[in-house]
């Protein structure tokens, strides 16, 4: 990877974290906000709305991804790519939200805002068609739970 390649990577990599840093807390704390209020039916229906817009967002996210995810090349491809980092970025913050339930120190408010942002762009480098972005993602999935089991305690 050259070094132009390498810092948009970079770049861009960094744009999907702080979309998500952003939006995954947002529509969160609407889905608990109606369902308290209103039952489990309203938070069903703003999940209902607040999951496909910010799989919008990533599709938005996604688009200067054309140059270095080739999945991104097509409309079609950028909403799938959406999808499955929506969806594995998911899975990486309710792992967080269990670690913290479960008594690992994850810092401030402040640094779990942030830290939201983390498991969707490295959901996001796996998609990245260079082995050493992968490989980084993978040491930064095994770094948290390292740090999860044994560090954070």
């Amino acid at each position: 990877m050259t070094r132009d390649r390498a810092a948009l990577t970079a770049l861009r990599l960094l744009l999907i974290w702080a979309t998500m840093a952003g939006a995954a807390p947002a529509v969160g704390i609407a889905v608990f906000l109606a369902g308290w209020g209103g039952g489990v039916g309203a938070a069903l229906a703003t999940a209902a709305v607040g999951v496909p817009l910010t799989v919008g967002v990533l599709v938005l996210a996604g688009t200067p991804a054309r140059s270095l995810v080739p999945l991104c090349g097509t409309a079609r491809g950028r909403s799938g790519w959406a999808a499955a980092v929506f969806l594995l970025g998911t899975l990486g913050a309710l792992a967080g939200v269990g670690a913290y339930l479960a008594g690992v120190d994850l810092g401030s408010a402040d640094v779990r805002v942030a830290l939201t942002g983390v498991p969707y762009a490295v959901a996001a480098a796996l998609f990245v068609p260079d082995r050493w972005v992968r490989l980084s993602a993978v040491a930064v999935v095994a770094t948290g739970v390292v740090y999860g089991g044994v560090v954070g305690r």
